[in-house]
């Protein structure tokens, strides 16, 4: 994955200039570009540039951290585009927005997006890493995702073979 990050309600820049690269970057090698969306904010702005005016594929774009900012009207419309959309709170104990993650998968699944879903605990430092993030969502947001939907496998194991698969895989099927 090619990990670049935006600003906090849109991208500077040094952020348009660092997606550029990943733009390059993506054409050349064909993994997917991850993006830090500060704040969870700013996704509109992101993909305007990358899969407009840089013309990277939507679905090779995942933008994280959209748990931060939990507007289940924003997320909705991201998930119009065809972009994977990243929830990776519960890795921060008592987060301010931890409590309204499942309401907002809730509402994309029954938008008709769970195919764009991906979790994760955002486990980059030793601190995050020693909190219960990855263990909350396999022990809790797992198994509440399959009594309530079906979806686990789809979510925890289909979207990300997906999501992270160079494109020579996906145009092999």
């Amino acid at each position: 994955m090619i990990k670049v990050a935006g600003d906090f309600h849109g991208i500077d820049e040094h952020a348009r200039h660092t997606m550029a690269a990943a733009a390059q970057a993506h054409r050349a090698t064909g993994a997917p570009i991850g993006v830090h969306l500060e704040g969870g904010t700013g996704g509109h702005e992101v993909l305007d540039l990358l899969c407009g005016r840089l013309e990277v594929p939507v679905d090779r774009v995942i933008l994280g951290h959209l748990n931060r900012t939990p507007d289940m009207r924003m997320h909705r419309d991201l998930a119009r585009s065809g972009a994977f959309l990243a929830f990776d709170g519960p890795s921060q104990a008592n987060h301010a927005t931890d409590w309204r993650l499942f309401d907002c998968l809730a509402a994309l699944i029954e938008a008709g997006h769970a195919e764009q879903l991906l979790l994760g605990g955002d486990t980059t430092t030793a601190a995050a890493r020693s909190r219960p993030g990855m263990s909350y969502l396999i022990r809790e947001l797992q198994p509440r995702l399959e009594r309530e939907f079906g979806l686990a496998a789809q979510i925890f194991i289909g979207n990300p073979a997906m999501a992270f698969a160079a494109d020579w895989l996906i145009s092999a099927k």
